[in-house]
């Protein structure tokens, strides 16, 4: 039985479960076996964020001072990597995935580049990978993005204090960290958020995707996000005048959202 809106155009398994390709003829989907979509692709043009959860993920670019160092745990269809690699031509970025056969399959489906030398993929455990590798390599990013789930919901390796610790400390100075949750998963975002804020200095933000049960979570250790928002509103139309983001409608958002921050 097709469980799909779309043809199941290829299907492998290892010990974790099933990794689907669908195809509807507008867009390409990953799926670890259940109806949610775990990446989406625009088959018409593969570089852009086909998901508003990613498009949101992305706010996060608005913040730093230089945006050159990407850390990326989850890589699913590869599909901010491949944004990142288009729009930051000298960006380095980092990417941790846990299942080997979702990065073969973001290289031979999704239009991953295998050859590129500004894209690492590391087949890890992300906490692992957090709390062990090399720092002297491994540090100073600019951005941590989290986006790592399974079929049931976010995987386990990228909750606990012990996580959010070591991404504060492999950031650089004025570095964010953006993380995506679901509001319906078995760990309560409500619990993520407050473990970040604790690891964060209580200095975190929240971003939920309009019409989906998608939160997007900032954190920040070495400027206030609060005072930051006010200055990015240039930044915001020059992204969106670039890549065709919506970041004008994420920062309202983000106002909307945090007004109990007393940011305004």
């Amino acid at each position: 039985m097709n469980i799909y809106h779309g043809k199941l155009i290829h299907r492998l398994k290892d010990e974790h479960g099933p990794i689907e390709v669908v195809d509807d003829g507008l867009y390409r989907s990953l799926h670890f076996g259940s109806e949610p979509k775990q990446s989406s692709m625009l088959l018409n043009d593969p570089v852009a964020l086909a998901l508003s959860y990613t498009r949101a993920m992305t706010t996060a670019l608005l913040f730093p001072a230089t945006t050159r160092r990407f850390l990326l745990l989850g890589l699913g269809g590869g599909s901010l990597a491949r944004f990142l690699l288009h729009h930051f031509p000298d960006c380095q970025i980092d990417v941790v995935e846990f299942r080997p056969l979702v990065r073969d399959l973001a290289h031979s489906h999704f239009h991953l580049p295998d050859d590129d030398p500004r894209l690492s993929i590391h087949i890890d455990d992300a906490g692992r990978f957090l709390r062990e590798a090399d720092e002297e390599h491994f540090a100073d990013y600019d951005v941590i993005l989290i986006d790592a789930f399974i079929g049931s919901g976010i995987a386990q390796s990228v909750v606990g204090l012990s996580v959010y610790d070591a991404c504060h400390a492999r950031l650089q100075p004025e570095g964010i960290l953006g993380m995506n949750l679901w509001s319906g998963d078995t760990i309560r975002a409500e619990d993520i958020i407050g473990g970040l804020g604790e690891s964060f200095g209580g200095n975190v933000m929240q971003l939920p995707v309009l019409g989906k049960e998608n939160i997007i979570v900032l954190a920040s250790g070495g400027y206030r996000l609060k005072k930051r928002l006010r200055k990015v509103v240039e930044r915001a139309r020059e992204l969106e005048r670039h890549t065709g983001v919506e970041y004008g409608i994420f920062v309202r958002q983000l106002r909307k959202h945090n007004h109990w921050l007393g940011l305004f």
